[in-house]
């Protein structure tokens, strides 16, 4: 392999290594919550629904 096979490969690794480390940073879930609701069916049952609700500034 000549220099600039070896430069780009390492480049690539440092970005992907970069990107992926930025992605589980950004992505605490500090201002998430689950938020219930619950509603009646054609057939008058009771249905819960669960909702995962988050405001991140960045949402992978």
């Amino acid at each position: 392999m000549n220099k600039k096979t070896v430069v780009i490969i390492i480049l690539a690794f440092a970005l992907g290594f970069g990107g992926t480390f930025f992605i589980i940073r950004s992505n605490d879930h500090k201002e998430c919550g689950i938020v219930t609701k619950k509603t009646k069916d054609k057939s008058g049952n009771w249905v819960t629904t669960k909702e995962h609700i988050c405001k991140e500034k960045y949402s992978f």
